[in-house]
């Protein structure tokens, strides 16, 4: 392996460990499993202390009958995605783009890159400084942070540089309906939205029109050495999807209008938990009852939203809404007082 700079080594050591969480390593199984060479021993040993001392207690030194052994010391590190990145300053970039998502260790990564960075040779501050450049806009939050596990991670790393580098990739793809497909697709960026994570793509039969795949459903990704040429336009349709909440749907480019739904005081914690769009605001009554309101597309993502909470849940604005809301509701009882089929 090709010699790395102390903060190469340490993001790959941080990574490991919190992949692997569970686990409890001395300084020599993590030269072992990461294949660091005998003669940077002191090396690691060092980064071991700074990583074990950084504010918080994150990292967990442990002595044990003379033994000293490394563990995570954070409950819910599964939760997070740490591929395994060929490129380490890729994977650098991801960690610090993703550290606002997650309030329990957004300290650690921060002070980690920090620290990291000091470490990094001129030239490979710029190359990082040119990856965010590049990526910073392509990785887009709209919901909750994504719940996936180590396996769905490893094709994430691969398609974050193949929008990197403009790259076509090869997709073996399961969709919702089970059908499988294994063909090049146009990944333009990435979305985390309701805890799930969605690569958005553009068509090449259909020019112009965009759509998602879901990371976890992506069995492999394989770059491909055809490069596409990036419209603009197309990634800011994209963009506008997301903004108004039809990322999901089939819509192209549907308007945002402003929604208003009346929830009793009670559901105010899962609202906040769980929002449907970031642009959700929930306004409490003097009754203590709520109005939220939100600027979003209205479509059949956001009616089964709003029913999903049943009778306590009243569409106020707009009319259409309402009325596709009724519609269903009038749909579900005819079907049950017909009885079985």
């Amino acid at each position: 392996m090709a010699e790395q700079t102390r903060g190469e080594r340490m993001i790959r050591i941080f990574a490991y460990l919190m992949a692997h969480y569970n686990n409890r390593y001395s300084v020599a199984d993590i030269m072992n499993r990461l294949e660091i060479p005998e003669s940077d021993l002191r090396s690691v040993q060092r980064d071991m202390q700074a990583l074990a001392d950084i504010d918080g207690g994150y990292i967990r030194r442990i002595v044990d009958s003379g033994k000293t052994e490394y563990q995570v010391a954070l409950e819910r590190a599964g939760k997070l995605v740490f591929p395994e990145f060929g490129d380490t300053l890729l994977h650098f970039m991801f960690l610090q783009r993703i550290a606002n998502i997650y309030p329990a260790i957004s300290s650690l990564i921060e002070n980690l890159t920090g620290r990291i960075m000091q470490d990094l040779p001129a030239r490979e501050q710029a190359t990082l400084a040119s990856y965010a450049k590049e990526l910073n806009g392509r990785i887009l939050f709209t919901g909750t942070p994504p719940d996936v596990d180590e396996n769905v991670g490893k094709n994430l790393p691969v398609i974050l540089d193949a929008i990197r580098k403009k790259q076509k990739v090869q997709i073996a793809y399961t969709d919702n309906w089970g059908n499988f497909s294994d063909k090049p697709r146009v990944p333009l960026l990435v979305a985390i939205h309701q805890g799930e994570i969605y690569v958005g793509c553009v068509s090449q039969r259909f020019p112009g029109k965009t759509y998602t795949l879901k990371l976890r459903r992506i069995e492999s990704v394989k770059p491909l050495r055809e490069q596409f040429v990036e419209d603009p336009k197309v990634v800011e349709i994209l963009r506008r999807r997301i903004r108004s909440g039809t990322l999901l749907s089939g819509d192209q480019d549907q308007p945002c209008e402003k929604v208003v739904i009346y929830f009793p005081k009670y559901i105010k914690n899962i609202l906040q938990e769980r929002p449907y769009h970031p642009s959700m605001k929930i306004k409490e009554l003097e009754c203590g009852d709520l109005h939220v309101t939100m600027n979003v597309a209205v479509n059949d993502l956001l009616k089964q939203w709003v029913m999903y909470f049943g009778p306590i849940a009243e569409v106020l604005k707009p009319v259409k809404l309402r009325q596709m809301v009724l519609d269903s509701a009038k749909e579900l009882v005819g079907m049950y007082e017909r009885g079985f089929t």
